[in-house]
């Protein structure tokens, strides 16, 4: 692996640069620095993908910066990589960002990006902004970082959208259940694992799986336990046998 195979796979759009970047590492911050700084909008989405594959310090700090960028294609791109790409550098500007920029996408997944590193500091900050917050969207995912923080009236708030009469609320509400995270929650699950109700195809269109609300708890309940099943899991369909398999964990850990 070189620079100048990153040079070159940067300048043709190619996707394997992501790769070529991870295995230089920090020696190729430089040209990724440099490369940032085109007029192409699409080349500065696949350098700040190559960003995140490096994941110093100073490409962090890339990613954040980029949330300023004036093109869609490249903030978007960046919202999506500090999903998983980031690191204490990241939280002053994040948080000066989640009142300051003009887009309420980036305000609202700046607040579940706070909560998803555990930056329990900024708590004070979303719900300032929260309760100043005009979008509906925006606000709904600061609410989500406050009950990921705090047991309050946010997660209050996210209990009772398990038990909506909208099976599409529910089906989503499981997700965010997820992404709080607190096994202390795990007995929420069991009544939903009887909910054979249908929301999304995960299948193809001709050949339809519908996920039902007890398949999506059922993976749930494997992200708050911390444990595996003896089956595979992940956009399927269980059978009865397997949902019981679950519900037993919910059981054990809440005894």
């Amino acid at each position: 692996m070189t620079i100048e195979l990153l040079e070159q796979q940067i300048s043709q759009l190619n996707y394997d640069a992501r790769e070529t970047a991870r295995k230089l590492g920090k020696v190729a911050l430089p040209t990724l620095l440099k490369r940032f700084q085109t007029k192409s909008t699409r080349e500065r989405a696949i350098v700040l993908r190559c960003l995140a594959e490096v994941k110093e310090d100073e490409a962090i700090r890339v990613l954040v910066r980029a949330l300023q960028d004036d093109e869609p294609e490249v903030w978007n791109t960046a919202l999506v990589l500090l999903h998983t790409a980031h690191s204490p550098v990241a939280i002053k500007p994040l948080t000066e960002l989640l009142s300051q920029s003009p887009h309420p996408l980036i305000r609202g997944e700046i607040a579940r990006i706070l909560g998803r590193m555990g930056a329990v500091s900024t708590l004070p900050a979303i719900k300032d902004q929260a309760q100043k917050e005009s979008n509906p969207g925006a606000a709904q995912k600061m609410d989500l970082a406050i009950a990921k923080f705090e047991d309050g009236p946010a997660r209050w708030r996210l209990l009772e959208r398990l038990k909506n009469l909208d099976r599409k609320v529910r089906y989503q509400a499981i997700g965010d259940l997820e992404f709080v995270n607190d096994q202390k929650l795990i007995t929420e699950l069991l009544p939903l694992l009887n909910d054979e109700t249908q929301v999304v195809n995960v299948g193809l269109e001709q050949w339809p799986v519908w996920h039902r609300v007890c398949d999506r708890a059922l993976e749930a309940v494997v992200t708050l336990s911390g444990k595996s099943l003896p089956f595979p899991t992940g956009k399927r369909t269980y059978t009865p046998e397997q949902i019981q398999k679950a519900r037993e964990v919910i059981l054990r850990m809440g005894k």
